[in-house]
């Protein structure tokens, strides 16, 4: 068989029916194409690295929190956003409804588009959040009936959620680990850890507590606000909490210690105007 001949279909291929030529050209061809690819592949994976490092030490410490891992807040994540030019686009949110042993709930699933200007990077993503949410739909460990969880919390949590995950991934900040962190600066012991029990922070055991379960919720939601407000910082949320809780000549040191509907009505109310001055929706 010579160079210009045709091997018919099923025709089985050997050393006698490959040419010199066909020997010499196509199989190294093959393999050097190969090559090239794995070689793109590398360098892409040490650019998304160097990526990643950047766009890490554009955050502060106060940017994350430790939740058994490295965390970024909302607010980290929308500088380095800025900085890459992400564009978000074609938002749909919608209501879906499930029904198990515990009765019917909704979720709500908010989908949408991000694009990374300088990366030249496009992904899409989902971001839900379900009326069962434990911040917005547990009190005490107990779900909420239907009509007492605020519908518009539950969207804007969704809303939210998808931002969050559509900023990190088109920019690879999924699954950031210490030691990403410890490349961009940023030590494991200078972040806020964040633990809720009972409506405290810290993992010593909750308080027993006389509020009502309406109560023991927004006691809950003040301090997340309080984190939100000083950046999940150490120092500044206790300041924060020190100059709002203090009720005629009690001052408190925990949020475990607001331990009356009415006091926590009274920090609520700072609260909110403190959000309203700094531009934060309180959700109610």
């Amino acid at each position: 068989m010579n160079g210009n001949e045709k091997v018919t279909p099923g025709e089985e291929l050997d050393e006698r029916t490959v040419s010199p030529e066909m020997a010499l050209i196509s199989i190294p061809e093959r393999g050097l194409s190969i090559e090239k690819e794995l070689a793109e592949i590398e360098k892409n994976v040490v650019f998304f690295n160097r990526v990643k490092i950047i766009a890490l030490k554009m955050t502060k410490p106060s940017d994350w929190v430790d939740m058994g891992g490295p965390y970024l807040m909302d607010r980290g994540a929308e500088n380095v956003a800025i900085a890459f030019g992400v564009d978000i686009s074609n938002l749909a949110l919608k209501q879906d409804w499930a029904e198990d042993s515990k009765g019917r709930y909704y979720t709500f699933i908010a989908t949408g588009k991000a694009y990374a200007k300088k990366l030249g990077r496009y992904v899409e993503d989902i971001g839900v959040c379900s009326q069962r949410d434990k911040f917005f739909g547990m009190v005490g460990g107990v779900l909420k009936e239907i009509q007492d969880v605020d519908m518009a919390n539950i969207r804007r949590k969704a809303v939210t959620n998808l931002y969050s995950r559509l900023i990190k991934r088109v920019i690879g900040l999924m699954g950031v680990t210490w030691d990403d962190l410890g490349q961009a600066g940023i030590k494991r012991e200078q972040l806020q850890k964040v633990e809720y029990r009972g409506g405290q922070q810290g993992g010593g055991p909750a308080r027993a507590s006389a509020l009502s379960p309406e109560h023991q919720a927004r006691r809950e939601k003040c301090w997340k606000l309080i984190l939100e407000i000083s950046g999940a910082d150490v120092k500044e949320s206790s300041a924060l909490l020190d100059k709002l809780a203090s009720f005629g000549d009690k001052k408190v040191t925990e949020i475990g210690q607001v331990s009356s509907d009415k006091w926590v009505d009274a920090l609520y109310g700072k609260i909110k105007k403190e959000c309203a001055a700094k531009g934060i929706e309180v959700g109610d």
